[in-house]
């Protein structure tokens, strides 16, 4: 039961954190949507090898980022590009905090786009675009990248939805 909860709600247990690589929760991400996405969704990774470890529960960002793929899946049907993409921004602002080093990782897709009524309310909790959907996953996402002291961001229209991650980098001070 704790497990099915958990899933549905995220964890309540504490985060553990440590020095992970944020391309290895990419490539990790890559792995299990690319076992079951449909054939003909194509996943291109454009990476950038400088960006240093961040302080992060591994799991947890596993969990956030394959929540957010898994809805790109499910936006582009049976054909699509999902690119993930990461870069490093510089003096980068989060909520009233300033960073040195913050990763900018993008997950972007060539599907139909969010329609513009639903952009605003697609990180409540129980907002779906989908009959199927439980309005969990986006929801869950925000949660643990702002546990991380980050932001999700999302910029949509036809032909392209790209959803934004922003984590800062380093132990926290």
């Amino acid at each position: 039961m704790r497990n099915l909860v958990d899933r549905m709600l995220g964890p309540n247990q504490l985060p553990i954190h440590s020095d992970v690589s944020i391309h290895e929760i990419m490539e990790r991400v890559c792995g299990l949507v690319g076992a079951e996405a449909p054939p003909g969704i194509r996943i291109e990774r454009d990476y950038d090898p400088s960006i240093p470890l961040l302080w992060g529960d591994a799991d947890r960002l596993i969990q956030a980022m394959l929540n957010v793929v898994r809805n790109a899946v499910q936006a582009l049907g049976q054909r699509g590009v999902i690119t993930l993409r990461s870069r490093v921004q510089r003096q980068y602002t989060i909520g009233a905090k300033r960073h040195k080093l913050v990763a900018r990782l993008d997950i972007v897709d060539d599907g139909p786009g969010i329609p513009p009524d639903q952009q605003e309310q697609i990180f409540y909790p129980m907002i779906s675009g989908r009959p199927d959907g439980t309005g969990l996953g986006l929801s869950i996402a925000q949660n643990i990248v702002n546990q991380h002291g980050g932001l999700i961001e999302c910029a949509s229209r036809p032909g392209e939805t790209v959803f934004t991650l922003l984590l800062p980098l380093g132990k926290p001070e």
